[in-house]
């Protein structure tokens, strides 16, 4: 499932309210964005099955929530981008990072941490 930086809005808006929103809700956090525009990218996001929706009475307006939390997007996002571009090897994207410079000493530190945590658990 790839989201959009335009479908992305609607969704963070939806995720941080952490309820179902209707489309005037969705609206009213994204002034820029017309109500035509919002139905358009929900309308997406509900093909690609990110969202659910109802239709409310006879107008146009929809109550729509999350299909997925964000927490299990970016975790589908991150395994594709891993698969996709490492070969599904959890190494060879850190060994980029560090040749990269991307890492911090606090992030080494913490990636440690998490890794030391994690041998801990498994033995």
């Amino acid at each position: 499932m790839n989201i959009t930086k335009a479908e992305m809005e609607i969704m963070q808006v939806i995720w941080e309210c952490g309820r179902r929103m209707t489309t005037k809700e969705i609206g009213e956090k994204l002034p820029d964005k017309k109500p035509t525009t919002i139905l358009t990218l929900a309308g997406r996001l509900i093909d690609k099955g990110a969202l659910h929706a109802v239709k409310l009475g006879r107008s146009h307006a929809h109550e729509y929530w999350a299909a997925i939390t964000e927490k299990e997007y970016l975790n589908r996002q991150t395994e594709s981008f891993l698969h996709t571009i490492h070969n599904g090897s959890a190494k060879s994207l850190i060994s980029s990072l560090l040749q990269a410079e991307k890492l911090t000493k606090k992030d080494i530190e913490e990636l440690r941490a998490l890794i030391n945590s994690e041998a801990d658990e498994n033995d």
